[in-house]
């Protein structure tokens, strides 16, 4: 199946929310007219060359993953040149888990900038912190020479127009070729990074990696005897989260209410769609108002966590480790990181349901969202454009390779043990190696777990039965500037309105109000941007 132009989901409607920061971010970054959809349609992206050198044991598709039974015994060494320039390359980013140990303590991060050629000066913050440093940053001016730009961040075009290189002519067409691993990546991923009709970025791809749906552990199922879980219809599902609810034994079904995986039984939309050029949210489909109905049934049937409403993520999948909960609504990215957090011990396992529809026959998963961030380069940096995108793409070569190999699992012996050919991460590896490369750019994910085969059969057997049902967001590639001016606190007071209907704090019948201020307050003039960009883009 050929990959359309709005082939990737934006986000979903969490992800695609507009992060709210409370600071003038663009002061003097205004955009001029020159982001119309027309001009980032005529830009030619990179050529796509598949790298061709790492066969996978599990072959994807353009849209289902590739997948790796074992490491390779020999990894490739790709990369023969040493990219950096001898000088000093600062980064800001994000990072996940724990601010890991500086580096003049952190022997992985030394090695780092050993085969670098310069040393990578990173500026970290937590995912919960680094929104808000961003925009304190890009306010004051202090910009690093690679900045990770979140996909949400308010009027993107005015932030690069002003403060980051035009790409256009290194990566446009086959320029790209220079720069193997970061043609590698499919060429809708580069959709995300054009603005003002020129490329500003290099990807952080995601796509099938962030599609969700309900996880669930096998272990804690198959302990009430259910090996294979397939509900066919919504009264099924129902039934088995009753099954796997135990509350006098501080054991839910849920960590939280599935109303995403309720409305992809329902066939709704994923975040907008598109029919004949015009185009719909989510919002406004009539069926969410027996989603809603059926969300209210498990909350009040006790399948879900009651602290569900109160509690962050962490302490959600600290729910799901730790058994209290069966189920979790994630990505092919959190399965891998469950087995990274394992507290269970060996019987612990994780696999994922697909989606029927609410009354039989088959339900319409959403795909997920494209891009992680927006790599960009600050236009003041003292290095070269070259120099730049050398890094991206020594931090983009793919699974198999050797510097894929110590990108990820840093130096046999101290940061990872071999089992057969499988690196193992020792304690000291996980602390040391999560310094945020991952977010300067990276390849698309292969599906492996170092010494589970079963993990990527399991994941690449559900990518393949959904691949031909997933359904992409239509707003993907198009900008729409009140969307990224307004979008956060329209979403936040939907999900406000949802939280309070699930929980029975106010009816169903609140829904149509609800929807009516969504696009009074925004969503309507959101649409008219979107089919205005759909339009002038030739409808592709």
């Amino acid at each position: 199946m050929p990959v359309s132009r709005r082939s990737f989901l934006g986000g979903g409607l969490a992800a695609a929310a507009v992060a709210v920061t409370g600071t003038p971010l663009l002061a003097g970054c205004a955009s001029d007219k020159k982001n119309t959809a027309a001009a980032n349609a005529a830009v030619k992206l990179p050529t796509y060359v598949k790298y061709g050198e790492v066969k996978p044991d599990l072959p994807g598709t353009d849209v289902v993953l590739d997948g790796f039974l074992k490491y390779p015994a020999s990894p490739v060494k790709a990369i023969t040149d040493v990219p950096g320039d001898g000088k000093p390359i600062t980064f800001m980013t994000n990072i996940p888990g724990a601010i890991p140990p500086a580096a003049d303590k952190n022997q992985f991060w030394q090695e780092v900038n050993k085969r670098l050629g310069s040393e990578l000066q990173i500026s970290m913050a937590s995912n919960d912190e680094y929104k808000d440093k961003f925009a304190t940053r890009i306010a004051g001016g202090d910009l690093p020479d690679i900045l990770n730009i979140p996909t949400d961040t308010p009027q993107i075009p005015g932030l690069v127009k002003s403060k980051c290189m035009d790409l256009t002519e290194h990566l446009s067409g086959d320029a790209a070729k220079k720069y193997p691993f970061l043609a590698n990546i499919p060429t809708e991923y580069w959709k995300g990074c054009v603005f003002n009709g020129a490329i500003y970025g290099v990807p952080v791809p995601r796509g099938m990696s962030r599609t969700s749906l309900p996880l669930y552990r096998t272990d804690l199922l198959a302990a009430k005897g259910i090996t294979d879980p397939a509900p066919k219809n919504f009264q099924e599902f129902f039934d088995l989260c009753k099954e796997m609810t135990s509350a006098k034994d501080n054991r839910w079904a849920w960590t939280r209410v599935p109303l995403s995986y309720l409305r992809m039984m329902l066939g709704l939309p994923n975040n907008w769609k598109e029919d004949g050029g015009k185009f719909t949210s989510m919002y406004e489909a009539d069926a969410n108002t027996e989603a809603l109905e059926a969300a209210r049934k498990l909350v009040a049937a006790g399948v879900v966590n009651p602290d569900a409403f109160n509690d962050k993520a962490s302490a959600r999948k600290q729910w799901f480790n730790g058994g209290i909960a069966a189920f979790d609504y994630d990505s092919f990215v959190a399965w891998n990181q469950y087995y990274n957090d394992n507290t269970a011990g060996p019987a612990f396992g994780v696999n994922m349901l697909d989606v029927p529809g609410f009354a039989g026959g088959q339900g319409k998963p959403w795909m997920g969202a494209a891009l992680n961030n927006v790599t960009s380069f600050n236009k003041d940096s003292k290095h070269s454009a070259e120099t730049l995108l050398k890094i991206a793409n020594w931090m983009a070569a793919p699974f198999g390779t050797e510097e894929y190999l110590f990108r990820k699992y840093g130096v046999a012996g101290r940061h990872y043990t071999l089992q057969g050919t499988d690196p193992v991460p020792t304690k000291v590896g996980t602390v040391e190696t999560g310094i945020g490369l991952q977010y300067i750019s990276d390849s698309t994910l292969a599906l492996y777990w170092a010494g589970k085969p079963d993990v990527p059969q399991k994941q690449h057997a559900i990518q393949a039965k959904i691949a031909d049902r997933l359904v992409y967001d239509a707003s993907y590639g198009l900008y729409s500037d009140t969307s990224s001016k307004k979008s956060a606190q329209l979403v936040k007071s939907m999900n406000d309105l949802e939280n309070q209907i699930v929980q029975g704090k106010k009816p169903v019948s609140d829904w149509a109000a609800g929807v009516k201020t969504f696009l009074s307050s925004g969503g309507e003039k959101i649409r008219g941007e979107l089919q205005d960009a759909f339009a002038t883009a030739g409808g592709k």
